[in-house]
């Protein structure tokens, strides 16, 4: 709901000629002015995510999901700082930086997140190939790196 209250209200500040007259006019919609306040302090809670890639990158959560690390920041940024950055660069042309170091970043996570998943198709791939061939193994014998079927009356120790 909010979001959509927000969108409209930046929606609307392009209709003022003058930034003055805008935050004129916002000063006395005090309920517009409250949803800009509320969407200004998720900003400012989301801001870490648009540093520099260099300083934003460092895991500062539990160490022990890592891994899981890039496919949440890719969902985090998608599902929730993306739509507050966009608006408010549409709002303020200076906000800009800020939703380019976001995107900047979403493109590093997503490609750890990617490589983090190749690896663990491999994996799986692997895994699926040795079960298959421990399969094989037990319908019959492997000889000469085929298989052979298995004798009734003759077992090769």
């Amino acid at each position: 709901r909010k979001r959509t209250m927000f969108q409209k209200i930046v929606d609307e500040s392009k209709t003022y000629d003058s930034m003055t007259a805008w935050t004129e006019y916002l000063s006395l919609e005090t309920t517009k002015k409250e949803v800009v306040m509320a969407m200004m302090m998720t900003a400012c809670d989301l801001s870490a995510i648009t540093k520099p890639w260099e300083v934003q990158s460092k895991p500062m959560m539990d160490r022990r999901k890592a891994a899981e690390l890039p496919k949440l920041q890719v969902g985090f940024i998608d599902f929730v700082c993306t739509f507050v950055y966009k608006e408010f660069s549409r709002f303020h042309k200076e906000i800009q930086p800020m939703l380019d170091g976001l995107l900047n970043n979403r493109n590093e996570w997503k490609t750890r997140a990617d490589e983090y998943d190749a690896k663990m198709k491999a994996l799986e791939e692997e895994k699926k190939k040795e079960e298959e061939k421990m399969t094989a193994n037990k319908d019959g014998i492997t000889c000469n790196g085929g298989r052979a079927p298995a004798s009734k009356t003759c077992t090769i120790l």
